[in-house]
């Protein structure tokens, strides 16, 4: 028993995928990190005793830090002349909620919403610009799918954020079930292009979130939704 609420305490405080970073400058010997990968600038580092890695520039500025998987991904990102690539499921953490979309390139979006905000009389699956999506918001996150499978995680165009809006991470990650496989950027776009003009919106059933994630994934779902009706 003392094991298990160990665990389950571990698995609680543990966040995954793009953890809370504050930029700041690593000085002095620092035993546990290895450099995996160096790009134009930035180090992906690896810490020796767990999973944990983390992302430096050139003035040895911590940029990210995270579990392994979803840093590499935001390496190569933050190394890039774009954060976000065609194909991308990407979103914006609004007050209550996120709002997802798919990023199809040239500062171009498909997503399910009103034509001048994510709610109202008109919901339809329609293209708009990337300013248009985020209403002005200037940071805004990508969905990164983990290698090993399991429950999607956000990477936040940021690189300073104390808090990580409605990430899902222990016992909701018991939650997820979904099982899927991804899409190429180019299906994932042309499935998102294949639902221009619906008009089939359903907050529980089929909104943003199942929509974007069906494009890159294939199934249907929303983790918000999910952890809603959970708790």
């Amino acid at each position: 028993m003392l094991l298990a609420l160990l665990i389950a305490g571990k698995l609680l405080m543990k966040p995954g995928g793009d953890r809370p970073n504050k930029e700041e400058k690593i000085t002095g010997k620092q035993h546990f990190w290895r450099d995996k990968k160096v790009k134009n600038g930035y180090r992906l580092q690896q810490n020796l005793l767990d999973d944990h890695a983390r992302i430096l520039d050139k003035d040895n500025i911590r940029k990210a830090t995270g579990s392994m998987s979803a840093m590499e991904d935001k390496f190569e990102r933050l190394a890039s002349d774009s954060f976000l690539k065609p194909g991308d499921v990407i979103g914006v953490s609004r007050k209550w909620y996120d709002h997802y979309g798919v990023y199809i390139g040239e500062g171009r979006v498909i997503h399910y919403a009103d034509k001048t905000k994510d709610f109202g009389k008109n919901v339809s699956i329609y293209e708009t610009d990337l300013e248009g999506f985020t209403q002005g918001c200037k940071d805004y996150f990508v969905l990164h799918f983990p290698k090993a499978g399991g429950p999607p995680r956000k990477l936040r165009s940021s690189t300073d954020f104390t808090e990580n809006p409605r990430e899902g991470t222990g016992i909701f990650d018991f939650i997820f079930k979904a099982k899927y496989q991804l899409f190429s950027p180019e299906e994932t776009i042309k499935r998102a292009k294949s639902r221009l003009g619906e008009r089939s919106y359903n907050l529980t059933r089929n909104n943003c979130e199942h929509f974007a994630l069906w494009c890159k994934t294939g199934v249907s779902f929303s983790r918000q939704v999910d952890m809603a009706l959970s708790i």
